[in-house]
């Protein structure tokens, strides 16, 4: 495993992602979902994400630190990095006030079990409502405070992010959509990142598994299958056959898999920090130990980015350009007030 460093920390290049532990993916065990998440942590992977929105998901991963302490000792655990959310509700953006955004870090730290948050990726559904900015520097007085070690952000597009790191927000990573499905990022952010030294840590790289060995279905089997049928249907069927065909050949020549080409060429793309990935269980587990092995040669990788690129005349939104849209297909499949910071107050799709 291939590790970094950011937040005085190292951290593995491929972060266990937790969204699928989540509701909307059918039954989780907890008692094996841990197991699952030791078994990650054995095979190198020290960081994991999750989400205040991820529903059960913050207390599944403090029942895992507590497990991993006892087994391995504090010294062990400190090693481990846990990567939270705070996602103010649609509801709640026109009125947020600092003290809704202590009740929610406070409530995470207590799901994690941690005395301090080791990053909070700030989320914000809709630029029109409510102040953003005013909203991330209570998260940083939150900082100061002691109650987080780093700032970061998720799904902010280039404007935004450059607006809070001008008004001295300190910014220290954004999490965003990134796969040979969404050219979006090609789009100003991983520029942007490198110019001001702001991680990418990069999930949907593998599309719920459509880059893998899932593929779409007249009924999709879960929440993730569901979103990222929605980028199929944006990037062209046509371009989805295409570039299987062409990841299939180059995971032949390396002996490896389509999901191994499609993260290498994630990770292997100049300003991404990590690649994000969520498998529900640990099978594959000995498919990732294939990955360090995995690099792209030049030529494979231009290739894939040539074909990524002809893409970006028709698909030329920043980040989030088509979620953040509440009417459009995308966005009608969120759950937006999650947190239940506003419960006398109801919206269309709350």
């Amino acid at each position: 495993m291939q590790y970094f460093s950011f937040g005085g920390h190292q951290l593995s290049t491929i972060f266990k992602g937790n969204w699928q532990l989540a509701g909307g993916h059918g039954n989780i065990s907890h008692s094996q979902a841990i197991e699952d998440l030791f078994a990650y942590a054995q095979a190198g992977v020290n960081t994991f994400d999750v989400g205040d929105i991820y529903t059960g998901a913050e207390e599944l991963l403090g029942d895992f630190l507590k497990q991993y302490r006892r087994r391995y000792g504090a010294a062990e655990m400190q090693k481990l990095r846990v990567h939270t959310k705070f996602v103010p509700d649609l509801n709640a953006l026109a009125d947020l006030t600092k003290q809704d955004i202590r009740t929610v870090i406070e409530r995470s730290l207590r799901r994690l079990g941690l005395e301090q948050l080791h990053l909070v990726q700030f989320h914000w559904w809709d630029f029109s409502q409510g102040d953003y900015t005013q909203a991330a520097l209570h998260l940083d007085d939150l900082r100061r405070e002691g109650l987080i070690a780093t700032l970061g952000l998720t799904n902010f597009d280039c404007q935004h992010t450059e607006e809070l790191l001008s008004a001295g927000v300190p910014v220290r990573s954004n999490q965003i959509q990134f796969s040979l499905l969404d050219p979006r990022p090609l789009n100003g952010m991983l520029e942007l990142a490198i110019k001001h030294d702001v991680a990418i840590f990069c999930y949907g790289v593998l599309a719920g598994g459509l880059l893998g060995n899932a593929r779409p279905g007249d009924e999709p089997a879960n929440r993730s299958h569901i979103k990222y049928n929605l980028i199929i249907d944006e990037m062209g069927g046509d371009y989805y056959r295409l570039l299987l065909e062409k990841i299939h050949a180059i995971a032949r020549a390396h002996h490896t898999t389509n999901a191994n080409v499609a993260t290498a060429f994630v990770l292997q793309t100049p300003g991404v920090s990590s690649a994000i990935l969520g498998p529900r269980n640990a099978k594959h587990i000995a498919e990732l130990t294939q990955l360090e092995n995995c690099t792209l040669t030049q030529d494979e990788y231009h290739s894939l980015r040539m074909l990524l690129e002809t893409q970006l005349k028709a698909h030329a939104g920043d980040i989030y350009s088509y979620e953040r849209d509440l009417e459009s297909k995308h966005g009608q499949i969120m759950k937006y007030n999650l947190n239940g910071m506003r419960p006398e107050r109801t919206l269309v799709r709350s």
